[in-house]
């Protein structure tokens, strides 16, 4: 198998050198080495490609047709970087107004609920005043006749109101 993967260019060496021309054959390998890395590498040579006016002319133009597509595409560019920071600018300031918008709401919804609980503790003090839930509701009503300020007459409403309490106290 190994046959199969030998390169035509692969040399033999032989294995009949003596163990003593060992150190001479490798130095000469190294000194074949040393002469090829010494060696200069060739120079290309430039070949002169006649150029005709004609052609000389259109690459001319298309040379300055390259650098106006140049300077249109950076003019872009720097219009869109103006606009993204305008844009951004324009957010930044929006974000800040939200936030001062929003801390100001918290302030009064903070001040209205401080008010409503002292509302409600007010009304908490006033309805343990009463012992039964009916007192709080005749004391909110006029229960006098002749008291009642409104043009309706309300005086069914104030004998049921009033025989409910009695028959609670009972």
């Amino acid at each position: 198998m190994d046959d199969f993967f030998e390169d035509e260019t692969t040399q033999v060496v032989s294995n009949e050198a003596p163990q003593g021309d060992f150190s001479q054959f490798q130095q000469a390998q190294y000194d074949v080495f040393s002469a090829f890395s010494n060696v200069t590498p060739v120079q290309s040579q430039q070949s002169v490609v006649y150029v005709s006016p004609e052609q000389q002319i259109r690459k001319d133009k298309l040379k300055i047709i390259e650098e106006e597509r140049l300077a249109l595409i950076k003019e872009k560019d720097q219009q869109e970087r103006i606009l993204k920071q305008q844009k951004k600018q324009k957010g930044q300031e929006y974000l800040q107004q939200f936030k001062s918008q929003l801390e100001t709401d918290i302030q009064q919804r903070k001040v209205l609920n401080k008010q409503k609980q002292e509302i409600w503790f007010e009304n908490q003090k006033n309805h343990s005043q009463y012992k039964n839930s009916w007192d709080q509701i005749a004391s909110n009503i006029a229960l006098k006749d002749g008291e009642y300020p409104g043009q309706k007459d309300v005086t069914k409403m104030r004998q049921a109101i009033l025989n409910k309490r009695s028959d609670l106290t009972k």
